[in-house]
């Protein structure tokens, strides 16, 4: 049996069912980007549901237009190479001086985003968009459009997508699945108030889904009774520690935007562990329960620290698609046979204090008084 016809007789391994959790981060994104390309490009897993905020969204949208377009036009075999070239073709998009100067055309913002993740929401010193734009100027539209085909997403054939917006009157999130996609939810999920006039739908104002869900997990785990994946991958981009108390302005301002971003994802993790713990015993009682979550990231600590006065040149955005490939390779190498079978994210190691509090129980009086 010559080379070829072994090759052909080995058996293709199957791909391992798993949703994907995106989490938001301007240009940061990046770093997605190259986590979704190595796990595009393994045969040794399956994407079939996506949730995403802001960066996480468009990353999340791109993925799922793609596989959407390739099952519509008869080429579901090729469905992950389209996928990468659509999202390598997004982020050249991004990174194109042109594209750039239509995306920001006004430096003070610009300025802000070529900054920190923490600076991307706690931008200072800034007029507002509302008097230096034209009503409902949203230049990413553009982008957006060009790069997503939102009817291949409302099609049968793309793996379930939830984008979370932020509504600007309620502070609750909101959540978008396929059938009520659009380059406006798209919009409104990566709208920061400093840089962006709120995107309506609906009638209703909404920002950054990032101050409220980062990204929303519930829908994922929620969902998977329906013949989708038990394992729940988290691409994370805020780091959840920082090694040294900041004490110059930047640094403050950093950290104090990364623990804003983390929160909400804080919280439902937070909430995970305390369902499991009140389902102790009665394992099938929840989905919540049995989920198994694993992660992605965040990015190197030096590379976070970093920054660069240029954020969006293909150089910056090429080194990040790079940490995040080796990450997604690292994580298949170490974690590869643990999906399907066991959780590799210890959540409350992660996501909850150790430190638990000290609590007065006053003695009962004699009597009963």
């Amino acid at each position: 049996m010559d080379g070829i016809a072994r090759e052909a007789a080995q058996p293709v391994p199957l791909r391992k069912p798993v949703s994907l959790a995106l989490q938001g981060g301007g240009a940061w994104g990046a770093y997605t980007w190259g986590v979704l390309d190595a796990l595009l490009a393994s045969r040794r897993i399956s994407i079939d549901q996506i949730s995403g905020t802001s960066a996480g969204a468009l990353n999340g949208a791109v993925l799922a237009s793609a596989f959407g377009a390739a099952a519509i036009a008869g080429r579901r075999s090729q469905a992950h190479e389209m996928a990468r070239e659509a999202l390598e073709a997004f982020w050249r998009a991004i990174s194109r001086p042109d594209a750039a100067a239509a995306l920001l055309g006004w430096e003070p913002f610009a300025e802000a985003l070529r900054s920190s993740m923490g600076q991307w929401l706690w931008a200072s010193g800034l007029g507002s968009p509302y008097a230096t734009q034209l009503a409902g100027a949203n230049p990413l539209r553009e982008v957006i459009a060009k790069h997503v085909d939102i009817e291949a997403i409302r099609s049968d054939h793309a793996p379930a997508l939830y984008v979370t917006v932020t509504n600007v009157r309620t502070g609750l999130p909101r959540i978008i699945a396929n059938a009520e996609m659009s380059v406006e939810a798209l919009a409104a999920s990566a709208c920061l108030p400093q840089v962006f006039q709120a995107v309506e739908l609906d009638g209703e104002p909404y920002w950054d889904g990032g101050y409220a869900g980062n990204p929303t997990l519930w829908p994922l785990i929620r969902h998977r009774g329906r013949g989708r994946s038990s394992d729940v991958v988290l691409v994370q981009l805020a780091p959840d520690y920082c090694a040294e108390t900041p004490q110059d302005p930047a640094a403050i301002n950093r950290r104090t935007g990364e623990i804003m971003f983390n929160s909400s994802l804080v919280a439902e993790m937070q909430a995970i562990a305390a369902i499991r713990e009140a389902a102790q015993g009665n394992p099938n009682g929840s989905p919540f329960v049995s989920v198994r979550m694993h992660r992605i990231g965040p990015p190197p600590a030096e590379l976070l620290e970093q920054g660069s006065a240029d954020q969006r040149s293909w150089a910056w955005l090429t080194q990040l698609r790079d940490e995040g490939r080796a990450a997604a390779r690292g994580f298949l190498k170490r974690h590869a046979d643990s999906l399907g079978r066991r959780e590799t994210l210890d959540i409350a190691r992660l996501f909850q204090s150790q430190q638990k509090p000290r609590i007065r129980v006053r003695a009962a009086r004699a009597g009963g008084r």
